[in-house]
């Protein structure tokens, strides 16, 4: 545990209607290598997101603002021998994404509000650090779960990336990511989410590839789609 992970790129978004998702998965197909945790099927992420007391994160992801952040802990099929603390800081499409290994009773630690047990990954983690201030400082608390099924492709140069995100779904009412029995909300119901990240730059194929589809860019976020009930009732 106290591993860190970190990753700066670039990360476009595109809105993907269902009738065009077979044909997206085939270009894919045939241009890129599935993710080793995806060769048979899509794996499953299940992310709880944190807030401020004043919803700071939320609030300025509605504003548009152009330098934000998110915090999140996360893990992939169900398996909690792999708990992520991430940081997502955000500046246009840039994204600086950095992640800490958790135990599972760290992350039981941090989502029942105890900030300090950060403080035993302070010695050789500045992610660590890092969230400790934000989330003491903040009085930052667990806000929503968000699921979904992943489908991830790679190419080796500029660590090229393209993840497609199926059957979204959010609750906000159990925020125990660990839990076996969720009752989710859809939140999206016609569409997936197409991401395209690298560093330094787009390869010439992939613009080339997706030209024909007509896709338009977009900043659409799980997190915000997911708080349904906090943003209807918000008074």
């Amino acid at each position: 545990m106290g591993e860190e992970l970190s990753a700066f790129r670039k990360e476009i978004k595109y809105i993907i209607p269902l009738a065009k998702l077979s044909e997206v998965k085939r270009c894919l197909e045939k241009l890129m290598v599935r993710d080793s945790h995806c060769i048979k099927d899509a794996y499953t992420i299940r992310s709880v997101y944190f807030e401020s007391i004043n919803n700071i994160d939320f609030a300025q992801k509605l504003a548009g603002i152009d330098v934000r952040k998110k915090v999140r802990l996360r893990i992939y099929n169900g398996d909690d021998s792999l708990c992520k603390l991430e940081l997502k800081q955000k500046k246009g499409d840039w994204q600086n994404k950095q992640s800490l290994i958790l135990s599972k009773d760290d992350a039981e630690a941090l989502l029942a509000g105890r900030y300090e047990v950060l403080k035993r990954y302070f010695q050789n983690s500045e992610t660590a650090v890092k969230a400790y201030n934000i989330m003491r400082l903040g009085c930052y608390r667990p806000v929503v779960m968000v699921e979904y099924d992943r489908l991830a492709y790679q190419y080796p140069l500029y660590d090229t990336r393209i993840t497609l995100d199926m059957d979204i779904r959010s609750t906000e009412a159990n925020l125990n990511i660990f839990s076996s029995s969720v009752n989710y909300v859809p939140i999206m119901y016609e569409t997936a989410v197409l991401e395209i990240k690298y560093s330094g730059k787009c390869m010439g194929f992939v613009r080339d590839a997706f030209g024909h589809f007509n896709l338009t860019q977009s900043s659409y976020s799980k997190y915000c789609s997911g708080r349904k009930v906090f943003y209807d009732f918000n008074y």
